[in-house]
């Protein structure tokens, strides 16, 4: 912006080219949240990608996650929990990807730092997200962790039924330090409703 209040012209085919690091952020902002709302009236009723991730939700759910490990964290979702690429982009800031499975959108954020290390975490590596930042609904997380665990995936808490009954759910750790909980329906009214109804 100019002294006067006016904003510069941007050359042609370059929308964001005289904005600030400030704008630019909020410009990354608006295309990501366009592409998962894209990605989410793109998916018609009908097709086997369109599962809902839960009976009481009549729209797609969705998250976001950071790493610096852009690439392999990409290559994880996609083998191990079986994803699916919408679309991705690259900004100045780091590049973004957008993941589909049964319905529910996975936006992986690159970010330019490498997380530091805690004395607690496993191993001596990165600490642990305290609690799951994705919850994916499975049809059978007992057949889904055995499946995980055959390939080399790290299991934090096995399956087991919750106190209310309505759900048996697992936690594993991704290919960085978030915690993915598995969820499976066990009563009739919260049941696995693969057409999301």
């Amino acid at each position: 912006m100019r002294e006067d209040g006016q904003v510069p012209a941007a050359d042609e085919g370059s929308p964001v080219r005289s904005c600030s690091s400030a704008h630019l952020s909020l410009w990354r902002g608006i295309q990501a949240s366009l592409a998962l709302l894209i990605a989410a009236v793109a998916l018609p009723m009908g097709s086997p990608f369109a599962v809902a991730q839960s009976s009481s939700a009549a729209h797609a759910s969705s998250t976001s996650i950071r790493t610096p490990d852009f690439d392999e964290s990409l290559r994880w979702y996609q083998d191990k929990l079986g994803f699916r690429l919408i679309s991705a982009t690259n900004f100045v800031q780091g590049r973004t990807a957008v993941l589909e499975r049964s319905g529910f959108l996975l936006e992986i954020a690159e970010v330019d730092h490498i997380l530091p290390e805690t004395e607690g975490a496993k191993g001596g590596g990165v600490e642990i997200t305290r609690t799951p930042v994705i919850s994916l609904l499975v049809p059978d997380v007992d057949e889904e962790i055995a499946h995980l665990r055959e390939e080399g995936v790290e299991v934090l808490q096995d399956p087991q039924d919750e106190l209310d009954g309505r759900y048996r759910t697992a936690q594993i750790r991704d290919n960085g330090r978030h915690r993915i909980e598995l969820r499976e329906p066990t009563d009739e009214s919260g049941g696995f409703n693969p057409m999301g109804r």
